[in-house]
């Protein structure tokens, strides 16, 4: 006979018990549950193929070192050329007028226009290798876009490059000195000078688009 004080008897639970079906409820110490619950949300593990193929190819290695040091070899010949081509335009006006004092004067008026030239140029060349070694950087991170914005500048240092050497090595202001007899050294740095970025710029295009270098590119898309 139940008592009518205890209505926890009724149900057919024994006294003492808990209506989980008999087994005492545990908890854990600290709060915290004994099993380790996953996160729904992670992200799947990356297969080992693609990591392996996300590592960065030699090939892409040197197109960045080409971006880097090309440029600024370029912008270096590019001063001597022109502290060769002052000395000479500065000895060619010495004693060609006979008089001191008015060969002074064209030699101050020939000298302003060639540094003018000059500083438009050397500003133009830092400019531009400071974006090359900018993008190269971004390229050897992955950025397809950064190799897509420097074979622009690729294919257009190699057109200038070939109309350079059509028109005698050197797109500056040779052109402007035709009669002169020009030294040597002068037609020997400019030729080494578009020479280096007609070979460097086919060597960039050439490696930057071999087939580790796309899958490097496109497996960097990815992360």
């Amino acid at each position: 006979m139940t008592s009518p004080q205890n209505p926890w008897q009724q149900g057919g639970y024994p006294q003492g018990g808990t209506p989980s079906g008999g087994f005492p409820q545990q908890h854990p110490q600290g709060g915290y549950s004994q099993y380790p619950q996953s996160n729904p949300f992670a992200a799947p593990p990356v297969p080992a193929q693609e990591l392996s193929t996300f590592q960065r190819p030699i090939t892409v290695e040197i197109a960045f070192w080409i971006a880097i040091v090309v440029p600024l070899l370029a912008t270096v010949l590019s001063v001597l050329s022109y502290m060769l081509l002052q000395g000479f335009v500065n000895d060619s006006i010495a004693g060609s007028m006979g008089d001191p004092d008015l060969d002074q004067q064209i030699s101050s008026v020939a000298n302003g226009v060639m540094l003018f030239f000059f500083v438009f140029i050397t500003i133009i060349y830092l400019v531009l290798t400071g974006l090359w070694i900018l993008f190269g950087f971004k390229m050897r991170a992955g950025k397809n876009w950064a190799r897509i914005t420097l074979t622009v500048f690729a294919g257009l240092w190699t057109l200038f490059g070939v109309i350079a050497l059509i028109q005698g090595g050197s797109m500056t202001m040779s052109g402007d000195l035709d009669g002169a007899n020009l030294p040597s050294s002068y037609f020997a740095l400019s030729y080494s000078q578009t020479g280096l970025g007609l070979v460097g710029m086919i060597v960039f295009l050439t490696l930057a688009y071999l087939k580790p270098s796309n899958w490097y590119f496109k497996a960097a898309s990815r992360f």
